[in-house]
């Protein structure tokens, strides 16, 4: 049986040196209270990811949108996050700031980018460049707070990543189920989005490391090369890469996905907002709560094989959904959802486990650079594929992105088997 964490020539020890046992930072409580506030501020800050794509319909239609358009409001969001999140890990800023100054900004930022759009009569193109603004300022958020979250805990990383994505997922869903609440216009979602975000900045200000990464001064340009110069860091990437070809595609669409769906996809997930909100948030968390204690039992390597190998049979299946019997199609949407983000923790961890200990921020910064960046491509094809072919048959072409996981994934295996 594979032991808890993967270990390789490149992997720091789980075992906590004495020095950290006297650390202050891990007094009883100090762990549970710094993961449980690192997920709360995922939560709310993320929220305004999908603010605008939750409302698309509403958006469409006072701007007279087409589906290409629309697309943009979600991928705005992750090419900004991308730049931003390559320029703080060139810069190594995940490393040389402190998270607790570093997340109250990006959430500020964010807020005020959701803000704008809801209370000025600004146009389409405009509410671009802020959700542009807004996918940088995340990636102020999102990456520091990972590796502020694995900075306190080596043998259950894997559960405590799985719970900063899990948030992300409940966070970036949770537009979806405003729209299920009576409120008096699509400006509304927008304005609790942003204030979730704000309140998100309120708590990240007592946000600090733990003791298992280090912090640095320099500024070492090389270090965010490490990705390409390590083996095992460059078969995690591209494991990480194929994860994202298909979730954002998946994340993004689901809603024309339940609609074009006979029954749309069975009688829960077809309630317009709730539907997305399980798919996205409620399934997406379970998947990554269940994955992250299997992987810290079994391995992470051997866990996040099998969760990818399940997402790739459902993406390769989906075709199928319209033929299914209602319950059958809510059940695979339900299981797709789980195994489409439950291995994203372990990317994340994996990847922490390898690296230096200056330079996990640097690490886990370029690589969700890589990650976000190619996750806008299926975002903005795929409204194009399907207006040809259907969405179940569009979303096929996200099959190669986790069936290039798993055998990345399973060279990464007979990597550690010999080292």
């Amino acid at each position: 049986m594979d032991k808890p964490v993967d270990v390789s020539g490149n992997v720091r020890s789980t075992r906590v040196p004495a020095m950290a046992l006297m650390d202050d930072r891990l007094r009883p409580g100090a762990v549970a209270r710094n993961v449980t506030l690192g997920a709360l501020v995922q939560v709310l800050a993320l929220s305004t990811w999908y603010a605008t794509s939750a409302v698309a319909p509403q958006l469409a239609r006072h701007w007279n949108l087409d589906s290409g358009e629309v697309s943009w409001l979600t991928s705005c969001v992750l090419l900004g996050f991308a730049a931003g999140a390559l320029g703080l890990g060139l810069l190594r800023v995940a490393d040389r700031v402190r998270p607790g100054v570093l997340l109250p900004l990006g959430s500020l930022i964010a807020a005020a980018c959701t803000t704008l759009p809801a209370v000025l009569p600004i146009g389409f193109a405009p509410t671009l460049a802020l959700r542009v603004l807004t996918g940088i300022a995340l990636a102020a958020v999102y990456p520091p707070g990972m590796k502020a979250v694995a900075s306190w805990t080596l043998a259950r990383r894997g559960s405590a990543v799985a719970l900063v994505v899990a948030s992300l997922t409940l966070g970036s869903a949770l537009p979806h189920a405003l729209r299920t609440l009576p409120l008096p216009g699509w400006r509304s979602v927008l304005l609790i989005s942003a204030v979730a975000a704000t309140l998100a900045a309120g708590l990240a200000t007592t946000t600090r490391t733990g003791p298992h990464t280090s912090e640095t001064d320099t500024l070492r340009i090389g270090a965010a090369w490490q990705l390409f110069r390590n083996r095992r860091q460059r078969l995690v990437t591209l494991a990480y890469l194929g994860h994202m070809w298909e979730v954002y595609g998946l994340w993004t669409w689901s809603v024309a996905l339940l609609a074009a769906l006979p029954g749309s996809g069975g009688p829960v997930l077809g309630v317009p907002g709730w539907g997305p909100f399980l798919l996205i948030g409620v399934a997406g968390a379970i998947g990554c709560f269940g994955a992250g204690s299997a992987a810290d039992r079994w391995g992470r390597v051997r866990v996040t094989t099998v969760v990818v190998t399940i997402s790739a049979c459902c993406c390769l299946l989906a075709p199928a959904l319209p033929l299914l019997p209602d319950i059958v199609t809510a059940v695979m949407l339900i299981v797709w959802g789980a195994s489409v983000i439950g291995d994203s923790p372990m990317y994340s961890a994996l990847l922490a486990d390898s690296s230096d200990p200056t330079a996990v921020g640097t690490a886990l910064t370029v690589q969700m650079a890589l990650g976000y960046s190619l996750a806008a491509v299926p975002v903005l094809l795929l409204p194009h594929l399907a207006a040809h072919v259907g969405w179940p048959w569009a979303l096929l072409s996200l099959a190669p992105g986790p069936l290039a996981s798993a055998l990345s994934l399973r060279r990464l295996q007979r990597l550690d088997r010999t080292s």
